[in-house]
């Protein structure tokens, strides 16, 4: 299964598939270290502004996202068939992907008050020492040899997870410092996780879905089937799907077209159960031709409890979540209720990035019928789709590698507040530019010393 790096791409790029990636990084980057993991987006693309809004009935809620965007991107990773081989291309790390074969995100982690200082801190109780993709990043074979990250749950790298999961200070590097499994089940069973819903350009809203997901011990998938798998069969060495022609009226993708991002919401850039069928390795392929590398299907159980619809129109993703009220699984889904208010973080992926690539917000609250909140959830009659909203426009900026570690450390002004909980992100950092500005400064000053 064979990978191409960007430096291998960059070098073996004929002139017809350089065109997009000019367009993608049309402001150049500040920093690009490979080997760092270093990928500093220019101060244009460190701040954009999205829109969220709430509704509900006595049954569903709708969460509303509008995300203005020049460059959008439903593509994700796929197969291309060079030399005799099937090579994927779009990796995910380090910023943008050369092909903009990266889907667009837009996620919410949301609590009802059982993670202490989240409310307080967001998605940074989230980020730690070790994570992949941060110049720390943990080697793929430490994790591997860890009992329950690598033996148990079959991870090659870490990702999020809440601090108290870990037994060690707040200002410690603990990836490997697991409390015990029952410790950690207690923590489950209060409802002491974060819900996270997950929107894949890609990966599942062709579906019509959003991927249901929660954060405890580490970025977990929620019961039942998900929305995607891979499109790949390891005995063989060969992808398991293909186009299935009398529906498609095609087998496969062309690369020239992928590369120029010519395939539209109408067509068929993605692959699913319901217009595929078995990879036919007796075909004449052929240079460029290209499968999705992944594979999309109906989820089920609480992973599939969050319908999406909506798409790209008019410069801007516009899209509508839905799902029950109550929660689908208690073990990793929240319950919504009437008269209530939420702690809830937003982050977005955008311009082809993947992995750490991203652009955050504050943390936030979400209010059902109640007013003092930041986003407040209006109650209507009849059908979701069809009720007005109130609108609240936030910034997502870009958060370095600012860790939990970081956070409460001597290096960080603010560590008595952060190690007290008195006052959270929102009450020091009033200025969203200034808070970039200072990511960037932050994480230039902190790979400079850590290499």
């Amino acid at each position: 299964m064979p990978i191409k790096p960007l430096t291998a791409i960059l070098a073996t790029t004929t002139l017809a598939a350089v065109a997009p990636v000019t367009s993608l990084l049309a402001n150049e980057p500040e920093w690009v270290d490979e080997s760092l993991n270093v990928f500093i987006p220019h101060e244009n693309d460190r701040l954009m502004a999205l829109r969220v809004a709430a509704v509900y009935n006595d049954d569903e809620i709708q969460i509303r996202y509008e995300f203005p965007t020049d460059s959008p991107s439903w593509y994700h990773q796929y197969w291309i068939y060079e030399d005799g081989e099937w090579v994927r291309y779009g990796s995910g790390a380090q910023g943008q992907d050369p092909h903009g074969l990266y889907e667009d995100r837009i996620s919410m982690l949301l609590d009802d008050g059982s993670v202490e200082g989240f409310g307080h801190y967001g998605g940074y109780m989230t980020a730690h020492e070790g994570m992949r993709t941060l110049s720390s990043a943990v080697d793929s074979s430490e994790v591997q040899a860890h009992p329950v990250l690598g033996e148990e749950l079959g991870r090659s790298d870490v990702r999020k997870y809440l601090p108290g999961t870990r037994d060690a200070e707040p200002g410690e590097t603990s990836w490997d410092a697991l409390r015990a499994e029952e410790e950690i089940q207690a923590m489950q069973e209060a409802g002491q996780f974060l819900d996270l819903w997950q929107w894949r350009a890609h990966r599942s809203h062709p579906v019509g879905y959003a991927d249901n997901n929660y954060v405890l011990h580490y970025r977990l998938n929620s019961e039942g089937r998900g929305p995607f798998t891979d499109n790949w069969d390891s005995d063989a060495e060969q992808p398991a799907w293909m186009y299935d022609p009398e529906q498609t009226g095609i087998t496969h993708l062309e690369r020239d077209r992928l590369f120029a991002q010519g395939y539209g919401q109408d067509d068929w850039y993605y692959l699913s159960e319901d217009i595929a069928v078995p990879f036919d390795p007796e075909r004449d392929w052929q240079e460029g031709d290209v499968l999705p590398q992944r594979f999309l299907r109906e989820p089920d159980g609480s992973r599939g409890a969050i319908r999406a619809a909506g798409g790209y129109e008019n410069g801007a993703w516009r899209i509508r979540l839905t799902r029950s009220l109550e929660s689908p699984n208690p073990l990793d889904s929240k319950t919504l209720s009437e008269g209530e208010t939420y702690d809830v973080a937003f982050a977005v992926h955008a311009n082809a990035s993947g992995a750490r690539w991203h652009l955050v917000s504050h943390p936030q609250t979400l209010g059902l019928g109640v007013e003092e909140a930041d986003i407040v959830a209006s109650r209507v009659e009849g059908p979701l789709d069809e009720a007005d909203a109130e609108w609240t426009e936030l910034q997502v900026y870009y958060p370095g590698q600012t860790t939990w570690q970081w956070l409460n450390s001597a290096e960080h002004a603010g560590q008595p507040a952060v190690q007290t909980g008195a006052i959270g992100i929102r009450d020091v950092h009033l200025s969203l530019e200034e808070i970039a500005r200072f990511a960037v400064e932050v994480e230039r000053q902190r790979v400079e010393q850590q290499n």
